[in-house]
């Protein structure tokens, strides 16, 4: 998926129900976590997070 990263930020209570990571439906905190970490990062879009990236910040949550 390539959701803009900002803009699901901005319609986090609709918008977390289509994340998935590794086939695995994701907790909207969780989502949260890894969109915030994106923008952080500079990421404009979802498609340029690692899968290590999202492991990395759902390990600490």
């Amino acid at each position: 998926m390539r959701a803009d990263i900002q803009g699901a930020l901005d319609q986090i209570d609709r918008s977390w129900k289509a994340f998935e990571h590794k086939g695995q439906p994701m907790q909207k905190h969780q989502v949260k976590a890894v969109l915030e970490y994106g923008l952080k990062q500079g990421y404009k879009h979802t498609g340029e997070l690692l899968d290590s990236e999202v492991d990395k910040v759902l390990i600490n949550l």
